[in-house]
């Protein structure tokens, strides 16, 4: 602030006298902490509060703490628990301002399951039975790249090894645990194609699929007489129905190719015919 004074009736006509004066914000207690947690919760609070010079904070589980940035709190029960700030600034006109959070502390499933065959027969494929406790969904990692989200997946491994088969549990909550376990496989590399199959709509082989273990990549391409590749497909799940471009076949053989890559590095190629039938 400056006050100016004028008068020309002196020598010196006019004078300045500057001010300082200071405005102190009105203390506004404030912080941030996830509202729900899972046993065992590991709180962290950020203090948000607008001035303050004193900070008291109290957990809600009978602990406290006075400054500005409380450590990490950890609740070890389950409930809620109502989280008190009291920030207090003397140079302020309002003195003392009280915020109140409520966090709640939730409870973790038990992640379990078992598989079979246990141990491991030659091309069967791995069954995953999940005996978990206090989940709502679940998230599998079969240590191949193959994920699932199935309660009780089924997985075919592709070659003998040992992996690393992981399940995570989720409660309704969002809380999670996880649990691994080794799984032992024992695959024969074999492949074979069907020499027939009907596409008529009954349910019953209406498409002709690539059947194997082992199989980590493949080609296989169907044609028609006149060469052209009406089907072509590049895995075991994916079969023809006996339609090109949308339209239905005539009853007839089909030549084949079919190039496979065996999880263990081998590769074989195979030729041959498919009948259509209708």
């Amino acid at each position: 602030m400056r006050l100016y004074l004028n008068d020309t009736a002196y020598c010196n006509a006019n004078d300045v006298q500057e001010f300082t004066i200071s405005i102190s914000p009105l203390v506004k207690a404030g912080f941030s902490t996830p509202s729900l947690g899972c046993l065992p919760h590991r709180a962290t609070f950020k203090n948000t509060s607008l001035a303050g010079q004193t900070f008291r904070w109290n957990f809600g589980d009978g602990s406290s703490f006075t400054g500005p940035n409380p450590p990490v709190h950890v609740y070890n029960r389950l409930g809620d628990y109502t989280v008190v700030l009291i920030v207090t600034d003397p140079g302020t006109c309002n003195l003392v301002d009280t915020t109140r959070f409520v966090i709640s502390v939730k409870p973790k499933p038990v992640a379990s399951f078992s598989f079979s065959p246990n141990p491991p027969k030659e091309n069967m494929p791995t069954q995953f039975t999940n005996l978990s406790i206090g989940a709502k969904t679940y998230y599998w990692e079969f240590g191949d790249g193959d994920t699932s989200r199935l309660t009780n997946p089924l997985q075919l491994y592709e070659r003998t090894d040992t992996f690393i088969a992981c399940m995570v549990a989720y409660n309704e909550f969002g809380c999670t645990d996880t649990v691994c376990t080794k799984v032992v496989t024992l695959i024969k590399p074999v492949v074979d194609v069907p020499s027939a199959f009907t596409p008529n709509g009954d349910g019953k082989n209406d498409k002709v699929f690539v059947r194997g273990f082992g199989i980590a990549q493949m080609n296989f391409r169907i044609y028609n007489r006149l060469g052209q590749v009406v089907f072509e497909s590049g895995s075991p799940s994916y079969g023809w129905d006996g339609k090109f471009k949308g339209a239905l076949q005539p009853m007839d053989a089909y030549a084949y190719t079919l190039i496979v890559e065996f999880g263990d590095g081998t590769i074989v190629n195979k030729k041959g015919d498919i009948t259509l039938i209708r």
